[in-house]
């Protein structure tokens, strides 16, 4: 599906879940747009969508529908490329003072809260997303023995650096704000201290592991 959210901007979104097939199918969706795309300027990617903005000069939308359902055709043909990009790893500390919530999704799940941190970070994420605050990412996909629904009632504070799940994705929280995920652990805070390379950390494609650390190492990190 098409759409034209403004004068010289399209909205598409692929008949796909969006998951790790979704993000990988639109990213092959935006590589082609960005080869054959006249006067395109920019492009957004998130789970199953792609935006592109044009120069309004050359933006021509029959073209443009003609140009983007070729490349949607394209991208949703056998198996799409999968994304490449460089590993971050952020370490974790998954001390109960910090995970408010990990004894709540360890009940949830049937698991010892070791159990959950140990699945939580045994896993490699894919950014599906990035958006709800400046250098936030939508990580998928969790676990499904650890998934667990958002808090009925958000919190006013969450932590910066608070790592949270909710359903089937898990993130952290770069900056200190509102928040409804459940809190699980949390990332030393100067690891997002500089707002610039705390949105330029993660790209939608690109990969991300936890690794888990101590109390004490995660205060000598935040020290």
């Amino acid at each position: 599906m098409i759409a034209f959210p403004g004068p010289a901007s399209a909205l598409v979104t692929l008949p796909v879940a969006p998951d790790r097939d979704g993000i990988a199918r639109v990213l092959n969706l935006e590589r082609l747009a960005l080869e054959t795309l006249p006067g395109l300027r920019a492009t957004i990617p998130a789970f199953n969508r792609l935006l592109v903005e044009g120069s309004p000069g050359l933006w021509d939308p029959e073209d443009v529908r003609a140009h983007l359902e070729a490349g949607a055709r394209a991208a949703l043909e056998g198996e799409p490329e999968t994304p490449s990009a460089a590993t971050v790893t952020l370490p974790v500390c998954y001390d109960r003072d910090l995970a408010p919530d990990l004894e709540s999704v360890a009940e949830i799940a049937g698991l010892t809260v070791e159990e959950v941190a140990g699945l939580h970070c045994g896993t490699s994420y894919l950014v599906l997303a990035t958006g709800f605050a400046p250098g936030f990412a939508y990580l998928g996909d969790l676990d499904a023995r650890v998934e667990a629904p958002r808090l009925p009632t958000p919190r006013a504070r969450v932590p910066q650096g608070s790592v949270g799940i909710a359903d089937r994705r898990t993130g952290v929280y770069p900056s200190e704000g509102p928040g409804g995920w459940r809190l699980v652990g949390r990332v030393p805070s100067g690891l997002f201290a500089d707002a610039a390379e705390r949105i330029a950390r993660f790209t939608p494609g690109g990969s991300v592991r936890f690794r888990p650390i101590e109390r004490r190492d995660y205060e000598a990190e935040c020290a």
